[in-house]
């Protein structure tokens, strides 16, 4: 006898009769390892809950979130209690936790904190190794994965930030068992082959753990701390934290982040150099006109100094003129007086140095000038007298 066929939807709700009224799947006991744990737009949480062989979802409704006392962490141990929902239109089924318990750190996380430990030990986070990231690099490389999004917000971001840096893309394997050492030798690769690199950007977008998982390997760790080209770790989201993050000269939080974090944004440098520019125009325009202020100033001052000092050579030109006016022979002679030079010219003021004709005879008289105010005239001295009373009347004036 053939079956009557039934529809996919008939199927779905056959399905979802049976195990939401099962007595053990109304409340089930799951324990299991979470991974990718994300809160959605509505308030849920999402996760998986998984071991080395399966896998489920789980949702907790946002009611439930602030009941649980603990944060839902990738890599965690737990038993989760709830009830199995089937999702008709999908064909799907899920989770609703009630409840979640911790058992302990998952094996992922166990093997993060002992590589972390173990390397932490060598020196290899040390912050005396890290290398300074170039404020104007050159040249960028560049080491994710040659598809998705990652690779397409690195490149968007240092060609819409900076226009003049070289960029050379670096594609490996991010993700699976060969990713790690995929990284480590274009590390390595990029150090032989291309030394005029500035700058290095390792990394990938956001997943699980697992996801991310070969950027928590030894050889990545490694092949960064050897890197004689800086490097700059851009791995999942800001709350994903890795060992290359630790080992990494730097870490940026997002890949977005780690381009924004290699090169300066020459749009904007060039505005702050055309500001630059227009202060100092304006500055020295200032100075200038200050120093045409100040120099019209002291022009002025000296100007005034010098026609100062002109005005008092004057007045005191003219004080010694009249001084020598007032004493000059010509107006002594002027007054009545008279003047007596030898035969040399020379003045003769001492009655006795005259030679008369009592000292030489009458045939051997000099002539003396007499000078007067309108003339002179030639004498000879007959006889002179000495008075001493006369000279000592002089002295006491």
């Amino acid at each position: 006898m053939a079956i009557k066929p039934i529809t996919v939807s008939e199927l779905n709700h056959y399905l979802a009769r049976i195990l939401e009224t099962d007595p053990i799947m109304a409340m089930a006991a799951v324990r299991g390892e979470v991974s990718a744990p994300r809160q959605a737009a509505s308030g849920h949480l999402y996760f998986t809950l998984k071991d080395k062989d399966s896998k489920i979802s789980c949702m907790v409704p946002r009611d439930t979130i602030d009941e649980l006392h603990m944060e839902i962490a990738d890599g965690m141990e737990v038993t989760v209690r709830g009830r199995v929902h089937v999702y008709i239109r999908g064909g799907s089924y899920s989770l609703i936790v009630k409840s979640v318990e911790a058992e302990g750190v998952g094996a992922l996380q166990i093997a993060f904190q002992k590589l972390k430990e173990k390397l932490e030990k060598e020196g290899l986070f040390d912050p005396a190794h890290k290398k300074p990231i170039p404020k104007f690099p050159k040249a960028v490389g560049v080491i994710t994965s040659g598809t998705g999004a990652a690779v397409r917000d690195i490149l968007k971001n240092l060609t819409t930030r900076n226009d003049v840096v070289d960029v050379i893309i670096f594609p490996v394997l991010v993700q699976g068992d060969q990713a790690a050492a995929d990284v480590a030798n274009a590390i390595a690769y990029a150090n032989r082959k291309h030394p005029e690199l500035d700058v290095l950007i390792v990394g990938r977008g956001g997943g699980s753990i697992e996801d991310l998982w070969a950027f928590n390997e030894e050889p990545v760790a490694r092949a960064i701390y050897a890197s004689e080209i800086p490097i700059i770790s851009a791995v999942g989201h800001e709350i994903d934290f890795t060992i290359s993050d630790m080992t990494a000269d730097l870490r940026a939080e997002t890949p977005t982040k780690g381009a924004v974090l290699a090169v300066p944004d020459t749009h904007l440098l060039r505005e702050e150099l055309a500001k630059m520019k227009q202060s100092l125009v304006w500055q020295t325009d200032g100075r200038l006109r200050n120093a045409r202020l100040v120099a019209k100033e002291q022009r002025s001052r000296l100007i005034l100094g010098m026609q100062n000092r002109i005005r008092i050579a004057e007045q005191e030109l003219e004080r010694r003129m009249m001084m020598l006016t007032a004493s000059h022979p010509l107006r002594i002679l002027q007054q009545g007086y008279a003047v007596v030079k030898d035969q040399d010219g020379n003045v003769v003021s001492d009655i006795r140095d005259l030679k008369t004709a009592q000292d030489l005879g009458p045939e051997t008289l000099p002539e003396y000038s007499l000078i007067m105010k309108n003339g002179t005239a030639r004498i000879t001295v007959i006889s002179a007298e000495y008075r001493q009373d006369m000279e000592e009347n002089e002295k006491i004036r």
